[in-house]
Order: structure tokens, then sequence, then C-alpha cells
């Protein structure tokens, strides 16, 4: 049915092109209804994209700015012009990312003005992501208090599922954001940094953030270990 959509040639229904070509991508990426194949979902989702036009599907734009980012398909260049396109064009997610890349100059040169720009108007708009990390932006910055408050606030989410559904945001986003106020909140608390030190207090933020997002909080530890936090 997606592909009828695709070839369809009339001029009334040529906007529905670029979504169904991005849910192409995403069946052959995630390898439903047709075998697996990156190269596939990479081509549908270009077309989709429109070259960043806000005409094509913000959806494809912003998931070419992740998939740009893998491990296997990574070119930090086209991970930046995707989600740079993509957040002008209003996807959350990619606005996130894109205060990211700029703060820790991936796929462009950094530009901190730039990264607390985008991570504050990613916050403002209910990303999560954007909010866990404005509080490593103002942790790194030695803003330890503003870094508290921030973290405390991310860190008492408790259903991820409905702020995914309530920001519109991927699931996988709002972990990766809430894992960091978390782990940040118990780093604060176990330092008495910007707040009252308070070790149980930490340990339970500690245990928060390996349950959210374990991933985040080993990539974090072990940066404590390394004296990096």
């Amino acid at each position: 049915m997606l592909k009828d959509v695709v070839s369809n040639t009339d001029p009334n229904f040529q906007y529905l092109i670029p979504h169904a070509q991005y849910n192409l991508g995403m069946a052959a990426f995630m390898g439903y209804g047709m075998k697996q194949n990156d190269e596939l979902a990479e081509h549908y989702w270009l077309l989709a994209g429109k070259e960043g036009d806000p005409d094509g599907s913000i959806a494809a734009q912003s998931q070419l700015g992740m998939f740009y980012t893998r491990r296997d398909t990574k070119d930090t260049k086209k991970a930046f012009y995707w989600h740079y396109f993509a957040a002008q064009n209003g996807s959350l997610e990619s606005k996130g990312a894109l205060g990211v890349m700029y703060y820790r100059g991936v796929g462009t040169s950094p530009d901190k003005e730039l990264a607390f720009k985008n991570l504050c108007e990613a916050s403002e708009q209910g990303s999560l992501f954007a909010q866990g990390n404005l509080v490593v932006y103002y942790y790194e910055s030695r803003l330890f208090t503003r870094a508290a408050h921030c973290a405390w606030s991310v860190a008492q989410t408790e259903s991820l599922e409905e702020a995914a559904e309530k920001s519109g945001c991927l699931l996988e986003f709002v972990r990766r954001g809430v894992g960091l106020g978390c782990f940040y909140y118990a780093r604060c608390l176990h330092t008495g940094k910007g707040v009252q030190k308070n070790e149980a207090e930490a340990q339970k933020y500690f245990s928060k953030a390996v349950l959210v997002c374990p991933e985040t909080a080993v990539e974090l530890n072990q940066k404590l270990k390394n004296d990096e936090l």
C-alpha cells in the first residue's frame, strides 16, 4: 500500500508521498514486511527528506541525522546537515541533538552559544533529552546550582512512555535524557555540589539512572572512574 502511494501521480495526493517514503524507509530499516536493508532505508529517507525542504518528511530528516551517527553508517557531517534542517523544520529530537553536536563539535565547529540556544529552546518545548544535556552543559560549566535544579526536575520523570507521548519524542531519547538527569543529580547529591550533600539520596538516583538507561549510566560511571566527571 505504501508503494502504491509513492507511485501515485495524482497531484492532489503528492503531499502524502514523503510520509509514505519515510515509512517505507522505516520498514526497510526494521525489517518489517521486507528484508532488513540499511541502504534501502537510507534511499527512501533521502527521497522523503527532500534535501531539508519543509515540505519533505521532517521525521525522515531527523531519522537521517540519527542514521548517520550509528557506528555502521557514521558520517558526522551528514548527521549535522540533517539534524540542522530537521531542527529548523520543527523536530524536537533534532534540535536537542543539534545542541549536543554544537557543544561537542561533532560534524561542525564547537559553538557553546549555539549549543546553549538549541538546548534551551528544545527544553522549553518539552524535550527531556535536551533537558538532560542542558544539565551536562551547566555541570561542565561549573554552574552546579543550576545543574542540580535542572537535574532534579528531569529525574522526577516517572513514566517514560507518557513523557514520550506527551512531547512527541522518541522513547529512546527520553530514556537518555532522564538517565542523564538522574545520574548528574546523584553526583550533585554525592559531592554536595549545588545541593546539600545526601549520600542516601545519591544512591537512590544512581540506581534510578541504571534502571532508566543502563548504557548512559555505564558510560558516566566510567567517566567517574577516570576522574572526568
